[in-house]
């Protein structure tokens, strides 16, 4: 039986959704909505900063299971960031 090798380019997608950090949890939910997505990158701040990300379970833990209002919260305090 031979192995068949899965490379990252055959899975990855190579469009994704980039949002501020000030963008509202709300505003990522929309976009994830309307791309069909369950992640969101979130743009550096600056030229020496790193990307952060945010994954729908994020927001399930982080905001909803919270009971806080997705519109009130930034993706910036729930993202995940190296």
């Amino acid at each position: 039986m031979q192995k068949r090798v899965i490379k990252a380019r055959d899975v990855m997608h190579e469009e994704h959704i980039e949002l501020d950090g000030m963008a509202t949890v709300k505003d990522a939910l929309n976009a994830m909505k309307a791309a069909d997505a369950s992640v969101v990158i979130v743009k550096k701040r600056h030229e020496h900063d790193a990307f952060g990300i945010v994954l729908l379970s994020d927001i399930a833990r982080k905001v909803l299971a919270k009971d806080r209002a997705p519109d009130r919260v930034n993706v910036y305090e729930i993202m995940s960031k190296p």
